[in-house]
């Protein structure tokens, strides 16, 4: 956590043991919870900082596939590989919240994407996807929307 972080948690549980020597135990109890809540949210934005989530659709028409990146960072050094068509695409970058399209020369009946995908600092990731244009969206509604808790 940050040096900010910690010290606003720190403040928070001497003023929960200020509550309880002033007040009652049942304030102080609630200020507790408030101050953990509190600390699970700086770890939560911890834990999801800096990791961008790249999902590859395809096209309506089945014609090339569509990129996009539901991460809270850019995507840089971005590499697809779509088997067993043998096409390799590659992307500089794809900021957050954006997408890209890429065309293909037939329609795509079954095809497995292999991306590969590094941040802004290095950290490298890669991600499989198996797409048909009869298969339904993977879209997971109990996924979050940005990663959390190593959930990449």
């Amino acid at each position: 956590m940050e040096k900010n972080h910690v010290i606003v948690v720190v403040l928070g549980l001497i003023a929960c043991i200020a509550l309880f020597l002033l007040v009652d135990i049942y304030a102080s109890l609630i200020g507790l919870i408030l101050v953990i809540a509190l600390a699970m949210s700086f770890f939560i934005m911890e834990d999801s900082k800096m990791t961008p989530d790249l999902v590859v659709t395809l096209k309506e028409d089945a014609k090339g596939i569509v990129v996009r990146n539901r991460g809270n960072a850019t995507a840089v050094s971005i590499r697809f590989t779509l088997i067993p068509h043998d096409l390799h695409y590659s992307l500089p970058h794809l900021e957050e919240d954006a997408q890209t399209s890429f065309a293909t020369d037939s329609m795509i009946e079954k095809v497995k994407v292999l991306a590969e995908y590094q941040n802004e600092k290095g950290d490298t990731y890669q991600k499989t996807f198996t797409l048909s244009p009869l298969d339904k969206p993977e879209d997971d509604i109990l996924k979050p929307a940005f990663p959390l808790f190593k959930w990449k």
